[in-house]
């Protein structure tokens, strides 16, 4: 019997646990309310393609500050080395602040209008959501 009891306590506990996060948007009554549900990366490891990226051939691009009177901070793009390749894969993986990665275009030079557009393509594997 002790073991009946519990297991239904244990049912009740997960019954409320999982009711209050599905129902962080409604308030006690079932009225919608200000929430923050949880963030999730729908773009998390999935395929980027891009029209345009940088380092092949091996090639230098610099850093825009949009600060005047602040030096340029140029570095080399080389697809062919893992360290300094920036392909658009970097664009939907896990980065953190001792491992950062970054997709990176080919830089407009002064003067030079290329690349003018650049397209990048997520596939996201699903068919596009549709809110009505």
């Amino acid at each position: 019997m002790l073991w009946f009891v519990l297991r239904v306590l244990v049912l009740l506990t997960g019954l409320a646990v999982s009711r209050g996060a599905m129902d962080e948007c409604t308030d006690d009554a079932g009225r919608p309310q200000r929430c923050m549900p949880e963030f999730v990366n729908a773009a998390f490891n999935v395929t980027v393609a891009a029209t345009n990226t940088c380092g092949a051939p091996p090639e230098e691009y610099c850093v825009q500050t949009g600060a005047t009177g602040v030096t340029k901070s140029c570095h080399i793009c080389d697809g062919r080395d893992p360290r300094q390749h920036h392909g658009p894969a970097y664009l939907t993986d896990y980065n953190t602040q001792q491992d950062t990665t970054w997709w990176q275009s080919q830089t407009m030079l002064a003067g030079i209008q290329y690349p003018n557009t650049i397209n990048l393509t997520l596939h996201l594997g699903e068919s596009p959501l549709r809110l009505d």
